[in-house]
């Protein structure tokens, strides 16, 4: 089911659903990832305290030791959130 507006915030965690494109930077170089299903991103940034998204959607978050791009709409559709002891139980 699909997250209501304003979960994606910074500090959450989400197990993706179905596999999901995201952007990694690295040394100035853009790189198309794709994150496999059941993979679990910590959001590092999101929407202001009013609900306004930066940079037209995009979250940063991070995967394994990657900080990666991704657009807010893929995790309210594929995202379902995690607590932090359901993340410690499941490593």
């Amino acid at each position: 089911m699909p997250l209501k507006g304003g979960c994606v915030r910074k500090g959450r965690l989400f197990r993706l659903s179905r596999p999901t494109v995201a952007i990694h930077l690295v040394d100035g170089i853009k790189t198309v990832v794709s994150l496999p299903a059941n993979a679990v991103v910590k959001i590092l940034s999101g929407p202001d305290a009013n609900g306004e998204v930066p940079d037209k959607g995009i979250v940063y978050a991070a995967w394994e030791d990657r900080t990666v791009a991704m657009f807010i709409v893929d995790l309210e559709i594929r995202g379902i959130e995690v607590w932090e002891s359901e993340q410690s139980a499941s490593a």
